[in-house]
């Protein structure tokens, strides 16, 4: 018995000894995974101090940090071209090719551009610039030559879509422009702010009738005689194209035309330039307008975004689609953004013509720099000029450079973004 104690005893003694190892190395791990001092979970604790640091941060800093890429709107049905009235008939023109001239210089020579502020080696100072009516049907695009454009105005039509209108003082040098499009009675008043001989192709009822009582000197694609093959379809758009969105003209079609129709080249007496450009730069204090966002219905919703390194707003239209000239390639690019709201209205007729009241006056947004202002506008007949005030009154000084107008109505105005963030 006294053998079996000496070895049994220190075994029992040994298994306790273990026993009581295991289970003081379990506790200590057990007691930190599980809780901290408080009594919660200790990874619990870790996790929401880890989110909560972002957290607050980011609450802080959305505001400085615009879009810099175009936003596309929610899908919805697709807008549908509008039925035309006999606007598109063939016209007696033959069909030529393309040309190619190379794009106008910019901001070089003795003389001043009246439509950009920008230095040019011709003096256009007292010439009338051609106004000309440019489709912007998604099926017509891409455009050609539309960056050869001064100034840009852009308005609603009937059926959703826009047309724009694209004024130059030198459309001598004109390439291949396209492709061109019918009249509305307000474009003409667009191209009246700047005294323009006016180019369209065919037009609703109400232009003519507003053409005819006007006097418009104007140059008609479709239903007037020009001789030279002033305007004519183009060979390569007419394979993949409707007829209507193939028409075009040129800086030689246009020079002819006018001599042809034998129309005043000068800009008339009591003409007034809606545009005062600045001697000094003059930047917009009201806000910041780095991305602005105009939506004039889901399917057109034109979008400017600012280049600090350029000082221009590049242009993006329709979904999200960066607006291209055809004939270079290139994206169209303006110093500033005039945004002028008028009311608008409606004919009521099988077309669904829409109308624009573009005398009186009203407010509207000046763009530049990555900044904007309110404004007022006044027009006190349809053949006026236009003129632009800040809200107290002062006369509108513009930046030199080349210029987009749009036209937008209160409704639009509602929705209007100026600087666009997440």
């Amino acid at each position: 018995m006294s053998r079996y104690k000496r070895w049994i005893l220190p075994l029992i003694a040994a298994l306790l000894l273990c026993t009581l190892f295991t289970a003081c190395d379990s506790e200590p791990a057990s007691s930190g995974d599980s809780e901290s001092e408080s009594g919660t979970p200790a990874v619990t604790t870790t996790a929401v101090e880890e989110v909560t640091e972002p957290d607050t941060e980011t609450e802080t800093e959305p505001e400085a940090q615009p879009v810099t890429e175009p936003v596309v709107p929610p899908e919805t049905e697709p807008e549908t071209e509008p039925e035309t009235e006999a606007e598109t008939e063939p016209e007696t023109t033959a069909v030529t090719e393309a040309e190619t001239e190379a794009p106008k210089g910019q901001n070089v020579g003795a003389y001043i551009n009246p439509l950009t502020g920008l230095k040019t080696d011709k003096d256009y100072s007292n010439r009338r610039p051609a106004a000309i009516m440019i489709n912007n049907e998604r099926s017509s695009l891409p455009q050609v030559g539309i960056s050869q454009a001064d100034v840009i105005y852009e308005c609603l039509t009937e059926g959703g879509i826009t047309r724009l209108l694209m004024l130059v003082s030198d459309y001598d040098s004109l390439p291949t422009i396209g492709s061109v499009r019918s009249a509305r009675d307000y474009y003409l008043d667009f191209a009246q702010n700047h005294d323009a001989i006016y180019v369209h192709a065919g037009g609703s009822t109400y232009a003519y009738e507003q053409i005819q009582s006007r006097r418009i000197n104007n140059l008609d694609g479709v239903n007037m005689y020009l001789p030279n093959n002033a305007f004519f379809r183009d060979a390569e758009r007419l394979k993949t194209m409707l007829y209507e969105h193939c028409l075009m003209t040129n800086g030689k079609g246009i020079v002819n035309s006018i001599a042809f129709k034998k129309y005043r080249t000068e800009v008339k007496e009591s003409y007034n330039n809606p545009f005062v450009f600045a001697e000094k730069e003059v930047v917009p204090t009201a806000g910041d307008a780095k991305h602005v966002i105009i939506t004039y219905n889901s399917g057109q919703f034109p979008q400017f975004i600012y280049n600090a390194a350029s000082n221009t707003y590049k242009r993006w239209q329709l979904r999200g689609e960066a607006h291209i000239d055809g004939a270079t390639g290139e994206q169209l690019t303006f110093t500033n953004l005039l945004i002028l709201v008028c009311d608008h209205g409606s004919y009521n007729d099988d077309y669904g013509r829409i109308t624009v009241d573009t005398t009186g006056s009203g407010t509207g947004y000046y763009v530049y720099g990555g900044k904007y202002m309110p404004i007022k506008w006044s027009k006190a007949t349809r053949d006026s000029q236009i003129s632009f005030t800040d809200t107290k009154g002062n006369q509108l000084e513009i930046n030199p450079g080349k210029t987009f107008v749009s036209i937008i109505s209160p409704y639009v105005e509602d929705t209007l973004q100026l600087n666009y963030t997440r």
